[in-house]
């Protein structure tokens, strides 16, 4: 019997992974009798990402409005522990109280009119607060452990039981309400770069600093600013040794939308824009404009320079000139029907020559990126995803992807039906050398007996290692990092 197109769609399942986690675990020891962890895995994965979808009484619209929940996979000697806990922000307080008090992503809090122009004051007057939910990534400054969103408040945390501390209060001048949640480290020289955007009626500025992480002293140093009359959408940017380099997009929105819409909202492809690469000298802080054909990217992979100079920029390219954020409304979500497609570019930017050309290495629609961390802002091999099995062309993100950038129809994938990881996360073995040598780890939720398991892939084969099952589902995670021992406060 044929299958009609829309039957074949219908038999997805993975809004079941949208499903609210209300309940914290602390240190649950995870049966594993096939004892195959490997010994070298010593540290712990943390994520971070949307886990309750209603606030209060209020249901929230997307995915990205829901409150931020920690996970951490402790890695010892082969044992491994869960530990899951809320981010305590004001917004979870205020779901506590029963009643949703600031707006998220998507969705505008039920305030009254007094509450509203109090909302917007503070908005206008660059006013902190504790009120949204960290949900997108975490960061490490020192000993300091960071849940981000693209909000100006920064969230620290204990890594060990996950406890919410309090928010960073940076020692310097530097002001601003947007940040990207995806700040660059050089590691080489021990510098984390982000940019901080200062939001005014017709003046956009955004200021991009850095930080030293290896001092106590949480300062940002302004590398360059620079001003525009509207908003350009960044979710992340580049960094090489000498270069940083943001992308002035086609998404866009003013200062006096955003006082009267939720952030995506406000957010409007401009399909007629003057794209540009913005490249910033990390040492003068001269900036060179570099036009380029409208494209719409979220999540960077890597960049560095090549040995004659030449700037080298991969990242994920959307097809369709929309804002693919508005298929992640949970409405839309809940039609298990998932419209978007993406493919790999790199970028070759020749400043002398005032020229950016890119080449497609890759057509998969993949998304949440991760390299060998040891290889940022330096020439590499492989690059870890999620991905979408072309034999499901409208499913959510139900694959590993791991493909070679020296040879890109050479790629490794692990698939199975109505399994949907999250982000991979790569842990180098410290006893090679090699870029591709250790172990690949996320969570994955099963649509069918809905729960969530802890997977362990071989990086290099591909191949399955461990498949451990946790105490509870999991809802699909943003982002998050792997921690040795030595890199944890005890």
């Amino acid at each position: 019997m044929k299958i009609s197109k829309k039957e074949f769609v219908m038999s997805y399942n993975f809004a079941t992974g949208f499903k609210s986690l209300s309940q914290e675990h602390q240190q649950i020891k995870l049966p594993h009798p096939e004892n195959n962890i490997p010994s070298w895995l010593n540290g712990s994965l943390i994520k971070v990402g949307p886990a309750q979808f209603t606030i209060g009484k209020t249901k929230v619209n997307h995915w990205f409005d829901g409150l931020a929940m920690l996970y951490k996979f402790e890695c010892n000697k082969g044992n491994i522990t869960f530990s899951n806990a809320f981010i305590k922000s004001e917004q979870y307080q205020s779901h506590l109280n029963g009643r949703m008090q600031y707006d998220e992503f998507a969705t505008k809090a039920p305030l009254n009119l007094f509450e509203r122009l109090k909302n917007i004051l503070a908005t206008i007057t660059g006013k902190t607060t504790l009120n949204p939910s960290c949900n997108v990534n975490i960061s490490q400054m020192n000993k300091i452990f960071i849940a981000m969103t693209e909000v100006n408040n920064q969230i620290e945390f204990n890594p060990s039981t996950l406890t919410t501390l309090k928010q960073i209060n940076y020692i310097d001048n530097l002001n601003g309400q947007m940040t990207t949640a995806h700040p660059v480290l050089d590691s080489k020289t021990q510098e984390l770069f982000n940019i901080l955007i200062d939001i005014k009626p017709n003046n956009i500025k955004y200021q991009i600093y850095k930080t030293n992480v290896q001092t106590p002293q949480v300062t940002r140093e302004l590398v360059a600013e620079f001003s525009k009359p509207y908003l350009f959408y960044m979710h992340s940017f580049f960094v090489t040794s000498n270069y940083v380099i943001v992308y002035n997009g086609p998404m866009q929105t003013t200062a006096a939308h955003l006082l009267t819409n939720t952030f995506n909202e406000a957010l409007k492809y401009n399909k007629n824009h003057q794209c540009e690469f913005i490249i910033i000298s990390r040492y003068t802080g001269k900036l060179t404009i570099m036009p380029v054909e409208p494209m719409l990217f979220l999540h960077g992979i890597n960049s560095y320079e090549t040995v004659n100079g030449q700037i080298i920029l991969d990242l994920i390219a959307y097809h369709k000139e929309e804002n693919p954020y508005n298929n992640l409304y949970l409405k839309k979500i809940a039609n298990n029907h998932l419209d978007l497609t993406t493919e790999v570019r790199r970028y070759t930017i020749n400043i002398e020559n005032n020229d950016a050309q890119y080449q497609i290495i890759a057509r998969d629609t993949i998304e949440f990126p991760f390299i060998n961390p040891e290889f940022q802002n330096h020439e590499y091999r492989y690059v870890f995803a999620t991905y979408r099995d072309e034999s499901r062309p409208n499913d959510f993100l139900n694959g590993l992807i791991k493909i070679d950038l020296h040879d890109s129809q050479h790629r490794l994938t692990w698939h199975q039906p109505d399994l949907y990881p999250s982000e991979p996360i790569f842990v180098k073995n410290p006893e090679s050398h090699s870029e591709d040598d250790g172990i690949v780890m996320t969570n994955v939720f099963d649509s069918t007996r809905q729960i969530s398991f802890l997977l362990l892939l071989d990086a290099k084969s591909f191949t399955e290692i461990a498949r451990i099952e946790l105490p509870c589902h999991i809802p699909f995670t943003l982002h998050g990092n792997f921690y040795t021992h030595q890199n944890l406060p005890r």
